[in-house]
């Protein structure tokens, strides 16, 4: 069946967790591969794990980077973007694709946005990278009309506050988090064809599960988790306590604060993994969705703690079981991917 491609964002924007899975869900509203964000997510490879540390200062992050450019692949999409060399072009360029109707989004800095400004503790977070926000309409003077995920309804944003947003503005102290493209402009090409949803579903699932057990690299997934858990063990000996407390609050808004939906995303993915129990008509995706929503529960309890530490006359204090539950935490993820796993391997070989 033929794919009928969006001309224009929807009159109602849809709300979600996260920018880039949000907005996926509101690029293929009423084109015949209508998802919701939850979907959107499994499919992005939403699900994840990264940590990296430079020097005394800790990146944390819930989930993968780069979620639209695993979603593009997963369902023969596309993404093209392209980076300008100053503001003025950027904004041509979002502005001939409007026109267009080939519903566009800039690459950019949330904390920039004064949207955002009163909405999330950037006092207490490092920079953490990119963020999407869809263009409805380029204005005669520069200015934008756009979306945003935590709002349904379009939001103004000026000229000039467009320009800070997509420089990418750094302290410069997390390389890792530090987008790769500057006054970039970037759009979603669908497929000619629905995708087979089911096919989708269960080739994300069995990739995400791989790439946490065996990733690239130290950074991420299975790997990155046990790095966070030797980092908590040493923080408390090789850090200032002012460093304690910074790192402490910068993790834990991290885990529950930044585009995860609370509970360092496994809320969003346990969602996420039902709505595919259902599409797959797999039951036994619903106990694997059980453990996520525990999971959740505990990041989100865990991350608490980080704060509790962080703001107690002491931080050091009662440190062992701070660690212990971030060793807990680790053995039951392992145990859920690994279940996961299991069951992707078995819908992908038609075993199930």
């Amino acid at each position: 069946m033929s794919l009928t491609a969006r001309t224009s964002w929807p009159e109602t924007y849809r709300r979600g967790s996260h920018c880039f899975s949000t907005m996926l869900s509101n690029v293929f509203e009423g084109t015949g591969f209508d998802l919701d964000e939850e979907l959107c997510f499994v499919i992005g490879g939403g699900f994840g794990f990264l940590f990296h540390r430079e020097e005394s200062t800790s990146y944390v992050n819930a989930r993968m980077h780069d979620l639209e450019h695993f979603f593009a692949r997963r369902t023969g999409s596309r993404i093209e973007f392209v980076s300008h060399p100053d503001a003025d072009a950027m904004t041509e360029r979002a502005r001939d694709w409007s026109e267009q109707g080939l519903l566009p989004y800039l690459y950019c800095e949330a904390r920039e946005l004064p949207s955002f400004a009163g909405v999330l503790p950037w006092d207490e977070v490092h920079a953490f990278g990119e963020h999407a926000l869809p263009v409805r309409t380029v204005l005669p003077n520069g200015d934008l009309i756009c979306n945003d995920y935590l709002w349904s309804t379009p939001l103004p944003v000026s000229a000039a506050s467009a320009a800070a947003a997509a420089s990418m503005p750094s302290d410069g102290s997390l390389l890792m988090a530090a987008p790769a493209r500057k006054f970039a402009v970037g759009r979603i090409v669908p497929p000619r064809l629905v995708p087979d949803l089911d096919e989708v579903l269960t080739v994300s699932l069995a990739e995400s599960a791989e790439l946490f057990l065996n990733p690239a690299n130290n950074t991420q997934g299975e790997r990155a988790l046990k790095a966070l858990e030797r980092e908590l063990s040493s923080m408390s000996d090789v850090l200032t306590t002012q460093q304690i407390r910074r790192e402490l609050l910068s993790i834990s808004t991290m885990l529950e604060k930044i585009g995860t939906g609370g509970g360092a995303g496994r809320h969003l993915f346990s969602r996420g993994l039902r709505a595919s129990a259902r599409h797959l008509g797999h039951g036994d995706l619903d106990a694997v969705a059980d453990r996520y929503a525990s999971l959740g529960r505990g990041w989100r309890a865990f991350a608490s703690a980080l704060r509790a530490h962080a703001r107690a006359e002491d931080p050091r204090e009662g440190w062992v079981d701070l660690v212990s539950r971030m060793r807990e935490l680790r053995r039951a993820e392992l145990e859920a991917v690994s279940r996961l796993s299991s069951l992707a391997t078995s819908l992908l070989r038609g075993t199930s």
